[in-house]
């Protein structure tokens, strides 16, 4: 059997978890930005845990790879697994039985993929799976609340910072999965490797920031166009210090037009998402 039919199958439970959520609260585009939001913090801890120390390595068998392996099985678990179920937990606000449940379903399904070959450990353990998992579910649980209840801006300015952080990297990640775009600053031999942890721990961290700052702080609407420029700008100066490298026909132009209508879909997720009036603590 091929080892992406077991990734395919976190793909499926994901997909049949996000329709029930959709189902009972009924609006798809606030469930997007949730699932950004979960989606990002889940990539944040794996890149460390993974990316970083090594823990573990992912075997969907579709490159010779091994980081490249790592990137596309880290995608898929995290993008469908664990952000499908943090915004379930999110909406429905479950018991921390229920919770602790979950985790416990979670090691179930690390220990099936250890012993179907289609992931490894090196030094990590699956019960350490099930506390991050509890850990995890019980913060973004309690972070739901925490937006909602409060009428400070800084809850909403965290989760959107997120979802222009995830936004602007993904697009990055996918270019190098298909070795279109890579940044190379030679942290690292891998190159898979090196441009993941430039782009996603520094470079769209600051990118993310100047986007957030031009959304909340100058209060025009005007000057929101301001980071198509900048982030154009500093592709341009990677691209002529040969940090950022095409390959494939690929060019700046394209880039650019990422770049837009990655923009384009975090100014609209800002404006028709996450207005909803506070929600009773059930906890």
């Amino acid at each position: 059997m091929p080892n992406m039919i077991w990734y395919y199958g976190l793909i499926v439970i994901g997909a049949i978890i996000a329709c029930y959520t959709v189902y009972r609260k009924g609006n798809a585009a606030e469930w997007l930005s949730y699932f950004l939001f979960s989606t990002a913090w889940t990539w944040v801890g794996e890149a460390v845990v993974l990316f970083v120390f090594n823990a573990y390595a992912y075997k969907p068998g579709l490159y010779q790879d091994p980081f490249s392996e790592n990137i596309i099985g880290h995608i898929i678990a995290n993008s469908a697994l664990w952000a499908s179920t943090a915004v379930w937990v999110m909406y429905l606000q479950p018991s921390y039985l229920l919770i602790g449940l979950i985790s416990v379903g979670f090691m179930v399904v690390e220990e099936v993929f250890l012993k179907a070959g289609v992931y490894s450990h090196h030094w990590w353990q699956t019960y350490m799976t099930g506390i991050i998992t509890f850990v995890f579910l019980a913060a973004i649980k309690k972070w739901y609340i925490i937006l909602h209840e409060t009428k400070r801006k800084f809850p909403r300015i965290i989760v959107f910072w997120t979802i222009a952080w995830i936004i602007l990297q993904t697009p990055t990640s996918v270019l190098m999965l298909f070795d279109k775009q890579f940044f190379r600053v030679y942290w690292v031999e891998n190159p898979y490797r090196d441009s993941t942890l430039f782009s996603g721990f520094l470079y769209h961290v600051i990118l993310a920031s100047i986007v957030i700052f031009f959304m909340y702080v100058p209060k025009n609407k005007y000057l929101m166009v301001v980071p198509l420029f900048i982030l154009a700008a500093a592709d341009v100066i990677l691209l002529n210090t040969g940090v950022l490298i095409f390959y494939h026909n690929w060019n700046l132009i394209y880039l650019i037009c990422i770049r837009a209508a990655s923009l384009l879909i975090i100014y609209l997720l800002e404006k028709f998402t996450l207005n909803q009036v506070r929600i009773e603590n059930t906890t």
